[in-house]
């Protein structure tokens, strides 16, 4: 056992976001239900890439978001943050035509696709989806 010197390493800084942009190329959100698999959204690009940077830079030790590995931060939040951080990332509105993915899982029904041929919608659309009262994570991505 080596005593202690009263020297202690300081936490490494988080990635800027130009070390991200100059190391990542392709950015991923995922959110879905705590509580409801079936609801499962992805997207990417700039949309994507701001939601990044917000969640790294509102990250602490200790509250909702959490760095799950270097690039990759996730935040558990209910429906009304989740909307408001996805209202907030860019400041133009052209995210709101932002192609989503609606994740589909063997065997189950997507009650958002009912009466849709494609598995794509907005991301306006998407946002509108959220239940206040739910619990949904937020997982962004750099790869």
């Amino acid at each position: 056992m080596v005593p202690s010197t009263g020297f202690s390493i300081p936490p490494a800084p988080a990635p800027s976001d130009a070390a991200t942009d100059a190391e990542g190329r392709v950015y991923d959100v995922e959110l879905h239900d705590l509580d409801d698999r079936r609801f499962h959204l992805r997207w990417g690009g700039d949309h994507a890439a701001a939601v990044l940077a917000a969640l790294r830079h509102a990250h602490r030790d200790r509250g909702p978001i959490r760095q799950v590995e270097w690039g990759s931060y996730e935040a558990v939040l209910d429906g009304a943050a989740v909307r408001r951080l996805l209202q907030s990332v860019l400041p133009d509105q052209g995210w709101q035509r932002q192609p989503v993915e609606v994740v589909a899982h063997s065997g189950d029904a997507l009650p958002m696709l009912a009466g849709r041929r494609s598995s794509v919608i907005a991301l306006a659309a998407a946002v509108e989806l959220l239940d206040d009262g739910r619990r949904y994570s937020v997982l962004a991505d750099v790869y």
